[in-house]
Parts: structure tokens; sequence; C-alpha cells
């Protein structure tokens, strides 16, 4: 888990993960860059992010996200 304050606003260079990433805008505006579509995402506002996307990111001063990392869930029987 990570809780992110973004103090300026800022660009996060494409890259991708091997592994999920779940993200939750708390407050503020996160665009997600994915395959060339920008998807902005305002407070409340949740997005999931399959391991291998190449995805990056601008972000505006004051936002503040909660991002949740992981390969593994849980097995539901």
């Amino acid at each position: 888990m990570a809780f992110w304050t973004c103090r300026q606003s800022g660009e996060s260079a494409a890259h991708a993960h091997d592994y999920d990433e779940y993200m939750l805008v708390v407050q503020g505006c996160y665009t997600l860059l994915i395959d060339g579509e920008r998807i902005p995402l305002n407070a409340g506002q949740e997005y999931f992010i399959p391991r291998g996307v190449r995805h990056g990111g601008e972000v505006l001063a004051g936002t503040r996200t909660i991002h949740a990392f992981g390969g593994h869930r849980a097995d539901r029987g």
C-alpha cells in the first residue's frame, strides 16, 4: 500500500509492473495515460491496472491517492 500526497503538479513516465495495481483518488485529480488514452480520475474514483499494462500519469498539486500493489489475489472457494 502507498499513500501519496502530491505537493506539486507533475508527471509519471510510462512504465509497467509485473503485478496488479489498484488506485483510488482521495482528493484532487490524477490523469492516467494508457495506450494513448487520457483517463481523468477525480476524488472518489478508482482504477484497476492489470500487470503488464504500460501506464503513466499526470497529477495536479494537492492530489492525494492510495495505491495497492499485488499479484496474487485471495483464493475463493
